[in-house]
């Protein structure tokens, strides 16, 4: 008896607790570098229980990069302070074209609660064109994956798509 509830307790450890994604067609998964540019830090760890919670990004095509150089998208949660702004423009200078821009939470579209100030920029939406926008505060990690699975479906990353820009995509 004590065999086979060891393994019933190890098959529910070791199974995948995320939900269930269908599988994106693709050659190679859209990588995506993440940069926190202030805020409270909620959406921050929200994108960290995705990456480490055993969501199952592979099967659902996403994937997070360690350098902006092999990075398809740059992930920016937070209100974007004034000391961080030239940090998220370097990540963005340093990825190669097609390229895109991901805006998890309220603070990253709009400021949320983080208005333009002398300290905030207040959101990404006022200084650049989002690709694809999460709202949310925070956005479960599950909200996220779908956001990306949506702007995987509906975007075409292509050699030919320079810009980077798509339509947006508000999950």
């Amino acid at each position: 008896m004590s065999t086979v509830l060891m393994r019933a307790l190890f098959a529910s450890l070791l199974a995948p607790s995320g939900p269930a994604l269908p599988p994106v067609v693709s050659r190679s998964p859209l990588m995506l570098f993440h940069v926190d540019s202030g805020g409270c830090e909620a959406c921050g760890s929200e994108v960290e229980a995705l990456i480490n919670g055993g969501f199952g990004l592979a099967e659902a095509g996403v994937g997070f990069a360690g350098n902006p150089r092999t990075a398809d998208m740059l992930l920016v949660t937070g209100a974007c302070s004034r000391m961080m702004a030239p940090v998220v423009r370097a990540a963005w200078d340093a990825m190669p074209c097609p390229k895109g821009l991901l805006a998890v939470g309220s603070c990253a579209i709009d400021g949320g609660p983080f208005s333009a100030n002398y300290a905030m920029l207040g959101g990404l939406g006022g200084c650049s064109s989002v690709d694809c926008a999460i709202p949310g505060c925070p956005p479960s990690p599950h909200h996220i994956l779908e956001g990306i699975v949506a702007l995987i479906a509906t975007t075409p990353f292509s050699p030919d798509h320079q810009d980077g820009s798509a339509s947006a995509v508000t999950g």
